[in-house]
């Protein structure tokens, strides 16, 4: 017991002399490696502060990087690293990553990224990621991507926001795209197409006071769904073609049934250069009762504003408004209105 004891006391003060020993210098300058102050060792130092005019080489860094091009720290860095081009860190990074084009981490990084392009982190990856047009996280994330385009993680905790598209595993908290978002678990996605394997999927026929038939494809999770449509309306003599889209908002009261809030917007689909448009804003508040496995139906009442170019006074404006304002230009009312519903879930 004693020899066993004695053994690791050696270890580690030979683990001790070793870090001790390993090379570390306060301050490094370097043009582009090997030209710098710690030359064809460079990979070998540890620094505290390390400027690079344009590219430098590093085994880790302690507060600064700062290059004209880029920052090559193979182990890892903490602090801020600030680089025209890239940053790269072979192990684990810490504190703020600023780079022009991109930042790329082996391991987790902790903290702030920020570039022009792309950042790629590991698994366990924390804070906040913006990229110019995408986020990649090879694993776990906690905390905020932010990207022009997309972002692709595992299991988020936390929000993504993307101008196009998001990816994620499980998602506990926001997926927010202006397109699409895909995801195995995801409670609140915002998008107009939301592929979730653990939410719902559906077909729905929809009919409204202003005599639009909508067929629309509604996809989201538990609380949050996107709507995209087509139809017609039977009480216009041109244009009858119309699109909606929009989000909605589930309220769960029990298994079969609850309450949805819609936001959307309709337009008529304009087939010449003559022809007139109509636009048209609504909140919908619908009791949703589902039947059966497959099926729900749902209606209720809708306050909506509508807006054209053309007096529609004889097809489509209600006859009875909140408000009414008419020109020679164009035509606006805010009413009152209803809207009824089917559907069918995958």
């Amino acid at each position: 017991m004693k020899i066993k004891t004695l053994l690791l006391t050696l270890l580690l003060a030979v683990s001790k002399l070793a870090a001790q020993n390993q090379p570390y210098r306060p301050f490094q300058i370097s043009f582009v490696y090997p030209l710098g102050t710690n030359g064809l060792s460079a990979k070998e130092y540890s620094n505290g502060v390390s400027l690079n005019l344009l590219a430098g080489l590093s085994k880790n860094d302690k507060y600064l990087s700062l290059a004209g091009l880029s920052n090559i720290i193979t182990n890892n860095a903490t602090g801020m690293q600030l680089a025209g081009i890239t940053n790269y860190i072979g192990g684990i990074g810490t504190g703020c990553a600023i780079a022009g084009i991109s930042n790329i981490t082996f391991s987790s990084y902790r903290g702030f990224q920020l570039s022009g392009i792309f950042s790629i982190s590991g698994s366990g990856s924390k804070g906040f990621m913006l990229g110019g047009i995408a986020n990649y996280t090879k694993g776990n994330f906690d905390g905020m991507q932010l990207a022009g385009i997309a972002n692709i993680a595992g299991d988020v905790h936390g929000l993504q926001f993307a101008g196009i598209i998001n990816k994620a595993k499980k998602v506990k908290g926001v997926q927010f795209a202006g397109i699409l978002n895909i995801a195995e678990e995801s409670d609140i996605p915002i998008g107009l197409v939301n592929i979730i394997k653990k939410g719902e999927l559906g077909l729905a026929l929809t009919y409204d006071l202003s005599g639009n038939t909508m067929v629309s494809f509604r996809s989201g999770g538990k609380y949050t769904y996107g709507i995209l449509g087509i139809g017609v309306n039977h009480n216009m003599t041109k244009n009858k073609g119309v699109a909606e889209c929009g989000y909605g908002i589930h309220i769960p009261v029990t298994k079969w049934f609850r309450i949805d809030n819609e936001f959307k917007g309709h337009t008529s689909l304009v087939t010449t250069e003559t022809d007139k448009s109509n636009y048209h804003l609504g909140y919908l508040l619908a009791p949703s009762f589902k039947m059966w496995n497959h099926f729900n139906i749902f209606g209720g009442a809708s306050i909506n504003y509508l807006y054209s170019d053309s007096n529609i006074s004889e097809s489509i404006a209600p006859r009875r408004t909140l408000w009414s304002k008419t020109s020679e230009a164009n035509e606006q009312h805010m009413y009152i209105g209803y809207e009824v519903g089917v559907q069918y879930i995958f």
